[in-house]
């Protein structure tokens, strides 16, 4: 167990040293510049108190959920084509919309229609408070037989981005996915690039699983894909 714990850890570090270095390299700093960021970074650790097992996780209690699903300041409403394909349309529009339809491991983005037809895959729709409609979740190629599936998600809404509903819907998603659906482990694949998704990934209790090193080519370049699971 506390080895595979560390090759996580090494796996997940080496990525982030990976990405950080290459990033650095491209600014071109002063050496002086090279030694105030390794610094800031040091004194960022050392007065860091929260550790990943020390955050909240109340989506692991045994909470059973069901459409609507209300959790804090946000209610996920069971999607209905009909009803919402508009939306998810106009969210799915834009280039980090379309993120929601592409399949990293493939290399393939599939269309609207086909995510929607696929009786394997389960979506809601998020709305605030007072009803306003900010994105999807989504539960993709559930597989009944060895119970597990690929979550997706997206804040549509422009206006609601970076403000904490993605966080906040992604626990009420994997309360019901865990107890009400009965799923056995939920997976979901990212760039390492993404290293914001990642922390979040991580606070949300996914633990890495491994590391698709230059897998696909995205814009023109090879992309590490990194996968990451939640196993109940």
């Amino acid at each position: 167990m506390n080895d595979t714990i560390q090759l996580e850890d090494t796996l997940l570090t080496e990525t982030i040293l990976d990405k950080t270095v290459e990033d650095l390299k491209q600014l071109k700093l002063a050496s002086k510049e090279y030694v105030n960021i390794a610094n800031a970074l040091l004194d960022l650790a050392i007065n860091s108190h929260r550790t990943v097992e020390q955050f909240g996780a109340e989506f692991l209690s045994d909470m059973k959920l069901d459409f609507p699903i209300h959790y804090d300041d946000i209610i996920i409403h069971k999607l209905k084509a009909r009803k919402h394909k508009k939306l998810l349309e106009e969210w799915t529009s834009t280039g980090y919309g379309k993120e929601f339809l592409f399949s990293r491991i493939d290399n393939i983005e599939r269309s609207l229609d086909e995510m929607l037809n696929d009786e394997s895959n389960i979506f809601g729709i998020i709305e605030t408070a007072d009803k306003t409609p900010i994105g999807v979740m989504g539960y993709l190629n559930y597989d009944k037989v060895n119970n597990k599936a690929e979550l997706r998600k997206l804040i549509g809404n422009i206006d609601y981005g970076h403000k904490g509903f993605a966080k906040m819907a992604s626990e009420a998603w994997l309360s019901y996915g865990l107890h009400t659906l009965k799923i056995r482990k939920i997976y979901i694949y990212t760039f390492d690039t993404n290293l914001r998704n990642i922390r979040i990934n991580r606070e949300l209790g996914f633990k890495l699983e491994g590391i698709f090193k230059a897998e696909n080519i995205y814009n023109g370049t090879a992309k590490d894909i990194i996968r990451m699971a939640l196993i109940r």
